[in-house]
């Protein structure tokens, strides 16, 4: 009963997420394809899924293989980055690169917003040695609208030990608040282990 409570939450939770497919330049990153060659990835070397979710003091842990149909709606709320390519929000925002993370011995590509009502705030690359070597992506995404307010924190984690990109973990985390409803915290956490190809 538990797990049917959370799940139901969490498809409340993530129920704005879906993007309209609209096809526009990408001047900024391509998220989407990202998303789409991960998935690809992902269901090529069968990999599983741990997946641990909170509700305010309520958790969960599971675990299983991941299909298209579960990779699409775990990742598809990190589609929403790629709010930054609409044609509304070229050159608004301001990117810089090179920085060394403190932490590791990666490089920080930086994108920042230039207005404080941009969606995306920042969107932060951690890539080793060239850019086509991303180990790891944060960014924190807001949306408001009369039903609900949401403010979540986006992390995606990364292995290219193989010579391929390979999605190894990310985190959602952060607080909803829906109308006439108290403001709930939540956070998810998945783990993806490649299977025996």
């Amino acid at each position: 009963m538990m797990r049917s409570f959370l799940l139901g939450i969490l498809g409340l939770l993530l129920w704005g997420c879906k993007q309209s497919e609209v096809v526009y330049d990408k001047p900024y990153f391509d998220f989407d394809s990202l998303i789409n060659q991960q998935q690809h990835e992902l269901l090529t070397t069968k990999a599983t899924l741990t997946k641990t979710v909170s509700l305010d003091s309520a958790k969960e842990e599971i675990s299983f293989e991941a299909d298209s149909l579960v990779l699409g709606k775990e990742l598809d709320v990190f589609r929403q980055l790629d709010i930054i390519n609409k044609p509304g929000f070229k050159d608004k925002y301001k990117i810089s690169d090179g920085e060394k993370d403190t932490r590791s011995n990666l490089t920080i590509r930086r994108y920042e917003a230039l207005e404080k009502t941009a969606p995306v705030q920042f969107v932060l690359f951690y890539y080793q040695n060239e850019f086509s070597r991303i180990h790891k992506i944060e960014s924190a995404y807001r949306e408001n609208n009369t039903l609900y307010g949401t403010e979540r924190n986006l992390l995606l984690e990364f292995d290219d030990s193989t010579g391929k990109l390979l999605l190894t973990h990310y985190r959602l985390t952060g607080v909803q608040k829906l109308i006439l409803s108290d403001t709930i915290a939540f956070s998810i956490d998945g783990v993806f282990v490649p299977g025996i190809f």
